[in-house]
């Protein structure tokens, strides 16, 4: 069952920041993922519509970054579940290991979504950055119920390579330039795509580094909702 914190309040937050100034409900939940308690947050109070789960980076759930994301989302009709997977290991560290709890809780937090009767019909997409994204790869290998992921910048991990089962339709979004997870590692993937077939587009930002900002942030959302527009219908 997926239990409400005691005493959670449902919050306004307002997003002062390029796409506009709007207002978000957000609620903190948890479920249990093999033995632990893992939180997530909630925007968006929309009982109709896609869902979006979002699988922050290493710096953590905290970051603005991610509420922002969240925000602009809810803006264009999502409803967004922020999940802290970190809870699934207590640990942030990447490792064979931990990438096997993080994409687990991601599969298990979407089979409690669908015990929820307002969510269980509605169509769920993944968005991760980062090490999020190599997260939202690892479960996608692993054939996660979702319609579509869309990956910024990360990489699917090494071990998930050799035992993957398929992948949902697949948007790749990478810096030319980035130094902490190299280009390389983008052209791969939409490489093994392209052999194996699976639906996947790609895009790679000449002279990026690690993240996107300004214009390419700006381009990085639009293509992402275009991509998932295409892929629910």
């Amino acid at each position: 069952m997926i239990s409400f914190k005691s005493g959670t309040l449902t919050l306004l937050l307002l997003c002062v920041c390029a796409f506009g100034v709007f207002a978000v409900s957000q609620q903190s939940a948890t479920y249990t993922s093999e033995g632990r308690k893992v939180s997530y947050e909630i925007f968006g109070a929309s009982e109709a519509g896609p869902m979006l789960i979002l699988l922050h980076g290493a710096s953590g759930p905290g970051a603005l970054l991610y509420r922002e994301q969240a925000e602009y989302f809810v803006a264009h009709g999502y409803t967004v579940l922020l999940l802290h997977y970190f809870d699934a290991t207590g640990s942030n560290t990447p490792s064979d290991k931990n990438y096997e709890v993080w994409e687990r809780a991601v599969g298990n937090l979407i089979e409690e979504a669908r015990r929820r009767p307002t969510w269980s019909a509605r169509k769920i997409c993944l968005l991760g950055f980062s090490l999020g994204a190599s997260v939202a790869l690892a479960a996608g290998s692993q054939s996660v119920p979702v319609a579509a992921i869309a990956e910024w910048y990360g990489s699917l991990p090494d071990a998930f390579f050799e035992r993957r089962k398929g992948m949902p339709p697949l948007l790749i979004l990478h810096g030319q330039r980035d130094p902490i997870i190299p280009i390389v590692n983008a052209q791969q993937l939409a490489r093994l795509c392209e052999m194996e077939h699976y639906t996947c587009e790609s895009h790679f930002y000449p002279g990026e580094g690690h993240g996107f900002a300004g214009s390419v942030l700006n381009d990085a959302n639009q293509r992402t909702l275009d991509f998932f527009a295409r892929t629910l219908k």
